[in-house]
């Protein structure tokens, strides 16, 4: 925290920390239980008091369309029409043996791990499924629920927001009905929360904003065009972009994230245009935002290994402290488990640490 409070970071967003066997945790096993390797609720509210303290915000990143077959609302319904969870979650036909599948026609996932664990979407027009989310939503705003939100989240990211589900039309009207609410809920409970949407169709954001009602969203088309270096393009998209944003409303303006191959990576390391895409990141129009690592010039690309989310663990290494790979506290979970770490980007001795830069 000192670190990014040296960079000049003022608030940080953390991806999903609910109980999930995937390494990302985009798909829960359980919304109310902290991951353990994050040190579960004790070490996470430690973090919330700390970044406080220095006077710097949390964002909590919530998935919340989709379940595990690990979660109880699925255990509990699988093959088992009068469970109370029966209508919790999405099933075709008779018998709750066809769960509807996810993005992509998706209905598994195999982990890095080799795990392959079935993934299925929630019914979000089940007043039951609404009162529970909503419940958890207000939860981590005034977690203890005396109206000091001092231990509360100071916002969310809503991950994959979009009107009509994963475009299958058996859930519409999604942002109106569904999160408005939740968003008008929550800023009553504390006005000063803050909520940040992920478009799924990575667009300018304008019906997010109209029938959402979020605070910001992502400048997707200008990620885009930062990236392409024609400038016309880049003139274009910039325009659009704030021409897009109501009084009020935010864009928040990046040149990597978790989803997206490292801006070194895609530059080839070139020393111009990676000083290019820092000035435009932090100097246009919008909140400035940017991924672990991107200060140091880390670099990263997605690979095809079939449909794992291994693809992407080469955009998502271990933050480099340090100057060697073996260096203390370097956070090397995937090392040794696959084809991926043959292909690390972390290398001893290549400048592209926190230890050498700031030597």
């Amino acid at each position: 925290l000192d670190y990014l409070q040296e960079l000049g970071v003022t608030a940080v967003l953390m991806l999903p920390i609910y109980d999930s066997d995937y390494y990302h945790n985009y798909f829960a096993n359980d919304f109310e239980a902290v991951d353990p390797e994050y040190g579960g609720k004790e070490g996470y509210f430690e973090l919330l008091e700390a970044l406080h303290q220095r006077g710097m915000k949390l964002f909590m990143d919530m998935e919340i369309h989709y379940v595990t077959e690990r979660h109880p609302w699925y255990t509990d319904s699988y093959g088992n029409p009068h469970s109370p969870y029966s209508k919790y979650i999405i099933y075709n036909g008779p018998g709750n043996t066809e769960p509807e599948s996810i993005i992509f026609g998706l209905t598994a996932l195999q982990s890095y791990d080799g795990d392959v664990i079935k993934i299925c979407t929630i019914d979000l027009g089940n007043p039951q499924v609404r009162d529970y989310l909503y419940g958890l939503f207000r939860y981590w705003v005034d977690p203890n629920g005396d109206g000091d939100f001092r231990d509360g989240i100071d916002g969310y990211r809503i991950d994959h927001i979009m009107d009509d589900l994963d475009w299958k039309g058996k859930q519409t009207n999604l942002l109106s009905d569904f999160w408005k609410p939740l968003f008008q809920q929550l800023r009553q409970q504390n006005p000063a929360v803050k909520i940040i949407g992920e478009q799924a169709e990575w667009g300018y954001g304008k019906e997010y904003f109209a029938k959402g009602d979020l605070d910001a969203v992502f400048a997707f088309p200008l990620y885009m065009a930062v990236g392409r270096f024609n400038k016309q393009d880049l003139m274009n998209k910039i325009d659009s972009t704030f021409l897009s944003t109501p009084a009020g409303k935010h864009q928040l303006v990046f040149i990597e994230n978790h989803d997206t191959d490292r801006f070194a990576s895609v530059v080839a390391e070139n020393p111009g245009k990676l000083r290019v895409g820092a000035a435009l990141n932090i100097l246009l129009k919008g909140i400035p935002s940017i991924y672990y690592g991107q200060e140091l010039g880390m670099k990263g690309v997605k690979q095809e290994w079939g449909p794992t989310d291994a693809n992407d663990i080469l955009r998502r290494e271990a933050f480099e402290w340090y100057q060697t790979v073996d260096g203390p506290g370097m956070a090397l979970w995937y090392r040794d488990s696959g084809p991926w770490w043959d292909l690390t980007n972390l290398r001893d001795d290549d400048g592209i640490s926190l230890e050498e830069q700031q030597a």
